[in-house]
């Protein structure tokens, strides 16, 4: 395995850097995986999935770990066009690095899930170098764990001023629809890619930090409803964040499982 860190795929310095997680030598571009962490818009960094990207690897795939500006000193959607302008960097660099810019897919947990979602639902919006234009930031399918995906609902929970924060201004009728247009929930439309949801039991959004279960709950049928690919995944007594341990139970099932959902929609 070769591992290629701090590559800068963007404007912002430490904030636009991503590693890279190649296997050895092999004659057909690889399919890539995007880790992305999470923290509340606000902290993290690349490193947490450093796990994620050797395990990859060691099952055939190429993997990416990005980090993006943060809150306070970037808004949203700063953080998402980071994400995006990653994906087209990556699709640019295929050829450099052995990947099939055809076979893209997302992981991120909490914050990184909710952008990991937006790779799967929208295209655009960012503002990509006119070199990088060309390149779509959409990627082939996406697991969401516990993802805030629904930014009007989590104004209902104890994380409000995390995502508030984020946003820069409060929710209110006339700023309701910026929080929409920044949430994946309001974005789905008919043929979304196909998605693994991960939730845990104990993640009731009674913490700051915590992610509803009900919020994965609603989005999985939401994208069912408009004939989505969707799978949820409950993982019974787990807390938020529990990606953060590779060596827990939760985290192991919630990998065999995405393991297993990369390997039926990006291997040829």
């Amino acid at each position: 395995m070769e591992v290629v860190t701090d590559v800068p795929y963007g404007l912002h310095g430490e904030r636009n850097l991503l590693d890279l997680y190649l296997p050895d030598e092999s004659s057909s571009p690889r399919p890539l995986v995007i880790c992305i962490h999470g923290g509340g818009w606000s902290g993290g960094g690349k490193e947490a999935y450093a796990w994620m990207g050797e395990s990859l690897v060691s099952n055939g795939f190429a993997a990416a770990s990005v980090t993006y500006r943060f809150w306070p000193q970037w808004l949203c959607p700063a953080a998402i066009d980071d994400a995006k302008r990653a994906v087209r960097w990556l699709r640019a660099s295929a050829a450099r690095f052995g990947l099939d810019p055809a076979r893209f897919g997302a992981i991120g947990g909490s914050a990184g899930g909710h952008l990991a979602s937006h790779l799967g639902l929208t295209n655009g919006g960012e503002e990509s170098a006119p070199e990088l234009a060309a390149y779509p930031s959409r990627v082939q399918c996406v697991v969401d764990c516990y993802g805030p995906v629904d930014l009007v609902y989590m104004m209902r929970s104890a994380s409000a001023p995390i995502v508030e924060g984020f946003m820069g201004v409060p929710l209110t009728p006339a700023t309701e629809p910026a929080y929409r247009q920044a949430s994946p929930f309001f974005l789905i439309r008919p043929g979304p890619p196909p998605f693994l949801i991960l939730h845990g039991t104990r993640d009731d959004g009674t913490q700051p930090g915590d992610v509803p279960v009900e919020i994965s709950v609603a989005f999985h049928e939401k994208l069912r409803e408009v004939g989505g690919d969707s799978t949820l995944l409950l993982l019974e007594g787990a807390p938020h964040g529990f990606c953060g341990d590779p060596a827990s139970e939760h985290t192991q099932r919630m990998w065999a499982a995405a393991l297993t959902f990369f390997g039926r929609h990006l291997r040829a």
